[in-house]
């Protein structure tokens, strides 16, 4: 598939397959998040990293990983470790039915998957982390231009990208749908709704909170190291660990861990885009009836990092 795609790209079809590829994920890929985990009935193993997509889904997968192992946990990739039920390239990553190897017997799993369609029960935990929708376009943006560069050219401009998010066009599923349907589950005791803000501002503090829901009570000296593996710093040294699981036909892999800044949007998208992805956020979720608090969150976003 990824050098059929690469071939088309060769001989100058990359802008038809890079639109036909956008389509398929925003119109054809929601149909399929029902069918991630039918048959799967979650266990007390099951530590769940609900994220939309580029929201700190890496960070958290590694700090669930590393309390598991109380610190300690060693990979040379986190994807061998982490199932990622609804992955692009299933082998690339662990199966579901893998054994647990850590040493308190959980694991983590990822999934961009919205909470209607991931069965939550009792015996399983779910960390969430919410990300200004600002900043997940941008991040976005830059790990798909690089996985389409490295399969066969033809990204999209950034004006395009925002403009497919204010369209509800988006290929990587609706921000306010994932943030929704997880924010309405946070009372249950096993589910932690965390901001990226709040991992920016707190991390120990953020470490404290997961271990305590994954039932792991670390030592001062294990909740250093783990503390100092979810670093952005330890993180970056450490970056082909974190790589993604979609190979490149040609030059490198997308980057994973790009800057991990909050209010990086700032940047590079114009005010009018930042208006517009606001404005379309706060009437989807109005749309959900839902209580997010978007302006709490995300108003003064403008702020200093």
């Amino acid at each position: 598939m990824l050098r059929c795609l690469s071939l088309l790209g060769a001989i100058g079809l990359g802008p038809a397959v890079t639109r036909l590829y956008f389509w398929t994920l925003a119109v054809v890929g929601p149909k399929g998040m029902g069918m991630v985990f039918r048959g799967y009935t979650p266990t007390s193993a099951d530590v769940f990293v609900c994220t939309a997509a580029k929201s700190g889904t890496n960070w958290l997968m590694n700090m669930v990983v590393q309390i598991a192992d109380r610190g300690a946990a060693r990979f040379d990739d986190i994807h061998a470790l982490v199932p990622w039920p609804e992955a692009p390239v299933p082998s690339q990553v662990a199966r579901m039915d893998a054994p647990v190897t850590s040493v308190t017997g959980l694991r983590a799993v990822k999934t961009h998957v919205p909470a209607a369609h991931v069965p939550v029960v009792d015996a399983a935990r779910y960390v969430v982390v919410v990300r200004d929708p600002k900043d997940v376009v941008v991040s976005s943006f830059h790990f798909v231009t690089g996985i389409i560069e490295g399969i066969w050219g033809a990204p999209p401009q950034l004006d395009d990208w925002v403009r497919r998010f204010v369209e509800r066009r988006y290929p990587l599923g609706s921000w306010a749908e994932h943030t929704a349907g997880w924010w309405a589950l946070r009372e249950r005791p096993n589910v932690l709704v965390l901001t990226f803000g709040e991992l920016k501002a707190d991390l120990p503090g953020c470490v404290d909170r997961v271990a305590a829901l994954m039932g792991v009570r670390l030592t001062p000296a294990e909740r250093d190291a783990v503390v100092e593996r979810c670093t952005f710093a330890w993180m970056k040294a450490h970056e082909d660990r974190f790589a993604t699981p979609v190979p490149a036909v040609r030059g490198e892999r997308a980057v994973m861990i790009r800057t991990g800044r909050q209010g990086s949007s700032r940047d590079e998208l114009t005010a009018a885009q930042r208006d517009a992805i606001d404005r379309v956020c706060r009437e989807d979720l109005a749309a959900l009836g839902s209580d997010v608090p978007y302006d709490a969150w995300f108003a003064d976003a403008d702020g200093p990092d």
